[in-house]
């Protein structure tokens, strides 16, 4: 098949970003509401909630591979990733309406085994889409720079997806009303929010599929002739654990993942109680984060240019590490303003739009440094297997609700955290329990992700060699 171009065309890059609104709808409903609802509104507890939350994240892990290795050598003539893509949209969304509907009267393990079963649906169906559409990447451009750019269009569009679910639910689903001052204790308000979402995350994956539906052509045929089986997929995973750079990379985004889902989970937590933010203020700080994402996106290729993307990768987890608990710290310090502080707002502000520039520009970079990985790959061992790395990144991205609810889950029953309480009903003794849960845990997770990346090898230079020495071969191979 003809390699594709240097720089894909303007609709390609939004058709394929604009699919990622759905993985954003599913990680804000997850990181954000979700616990919140099973476990305050609900009454489930906080260990059985982040418990099942986690059990449907040790799912992916079989599943991710599992798909990223069927679409590496799927054949047909929709080629190998578009027909799984399909496949996912309505399932996915039908999992996710009944995951924030189930039905009345169900106890502690009904409750636990509806929560369950639909956010593993979810994530299982969804992965049929993610795995096959994020595995496009390394194909549709060779380029080191434009991969970091055509990311940017997926990230924008995940986290558009994302601080609009949160930005609306805030605003409109989980409104004051009459009946709940706050209406995150609405229990029937969730049904609503989740058909909207489930309709949102629908219409993206179509979106994404019929809109690079035209590049089947162009992209790559399945390399080598071995039919799936568990076998070969331990081999392929083997293989790609082999890489160094490839190993260092995924424990990075890992330990940064899992520090970005419990501050999401546990966030809510912290501006309900901590800060004793009300619902309209919260939704202000969604739109630092918006406005984060934007600047991350403008940015992210820009730096990565001019200062390569390891380094890029490293500096911005030192300064996570720094930036991440410091409110948190400062305020147990008695160097913050207090929650009736008129400065208290505007500062979190700031706090938040650092964060979503730190957090947005890291996964960009390091989406785009898999990509990378996957030339020196097929340098090394001849075969494309974009699925198998793809894969494991989209799995790591996962541990931010799955490994975040359940710690922050467990966190909340350590300290003993009431169900359903009312803001401003919680001790003081209380509230410095979390945040002393809050601060310390990010600031280990944020450094162990330091660690990793450090540990990186593939640079700009290191990957204009590999590509050289794979067109080498591809042309002695073409004379031959």
């Amino acid at each position: 098949m003809a390699r594709a171009d240097a720089r894909p065309p303007l609709s390609t890059r939004l058709f394929y970003g604009v699919g990622s609104v759905a993985d954003g709808t599913k990680n804000a409903s997850f990181n954000v509401f979700l616990l919140f609802y099973y476990n305050q509104v609900l009454g489930l507890s906080g260990t059985l909630s982040g418990l099942a939350i986690f059990a449907a994240l040790c799912v992916d892990a079989i599943t991710d591979p599992l798909v990223g290795s069927l679409s590496d050598s799927f054949r047909s003539r929709w080629g190998r990733r578009h027909p799984f893509m399909y496949a996912s949209a309505l399932p996915t969304a039908v999992s996710f309406a009944l995951l924030f509907s189930p039905p009345s009267g169900l106890g502690q393990t009904g409750l636990f085994f509806w929560l369950l079963a639909f956010a593993v649906g979810v994530r299982v169906f969804l992965t049929f889409y993610l795995i096959p559409s994020g595995s496009m990447l390394p194909e549709l451009t060779p380029d080191y720079d434009e991969r970091t750019s055509l990311v940017s269009y997926r990230f924008f569009f995940g986290w558009a997806g994302g601080l609009l679910t949160a930005q609306v639910g805030y605003l409109y689903f989980f409104a004051p009303s009459e009946r709940f001052a706050d209406g995150r204790f609405d229990p029937d308000a969730y049904g609503s929010f989740g058909l909207a979402a489930a309709a949102l995350i629908f219409f993206a994956i179509l979106a994404c599929a019929a809109g690079t539906h035209r590049w089947i052509p162009r992209l790559r045929a399945p390399t080598g002739d071995s039919p799936f089986s568990l076998g070969r997929l331990r081999d392929e995973v083997r293989a790609a654990l082999r890489n160094r750079s490839f190993r260092m990379l995924v424990l990075g985004a890992f330990f940064a993942s899992v520090a970005a889902g419990f501050n999401d989970v546990f966030g809510l937590y912290m501006t309900t109680y901590f800060w004793r933010l009300e619902t309209r203020e919260i939704g202000i700080l969604v739109w630092a984060l918006a406005l984060g994402v934007v600047l991350a996106v403008l940015a992210t290729r820009s730096v990565t240019q001019r200062f390569d993307k390891k380094r890029t990768a490293v500096a911005l987890s030192a300064a996570g590490l720094t930036l991440g608990p410091l409110p948190v710290f400062l305020r147990l310090g008695g160097a913050f303003p207090g929650n009736d502080d008129p400065l208290l707002l505007p500062l979190l502000f700031v706090h938040s739009l650092a964060m979503g520039v730190l957090v947005v520009s890291s996964g960009i970079t390091i989406a785009s440094m898999v990509a990378d990985i996957v030339d020196e790959h097929e340098l090394e061992t001849g075969r494309r297997q974009e699925g198998v790395f793809v894969a494991a990144l989209a799995f790591v991205g996962k541990t931010t609700s799955g490994l975040g609810g359940l710690l922050a889950g467990a966190a909340l029953d350590a300290i003993g955290f009431p169900r359903g309480a009312e803001p401003g009903s919680v001790g003081p003794e209380l509230l410095l329990e979390l945040g002393l849960v809050a601060g310390p845990l990010l600031l280990g997770l944020y450094l162990l992700a330091l660690l990793c990346l450090a540990r990186y090898e593939i640079t700009r230079e290191r990957h204009g060699r590999t590509l050289a020495a794979l067109a080498a071969r591809s042309s002695a191979a073409a004379g031959s």
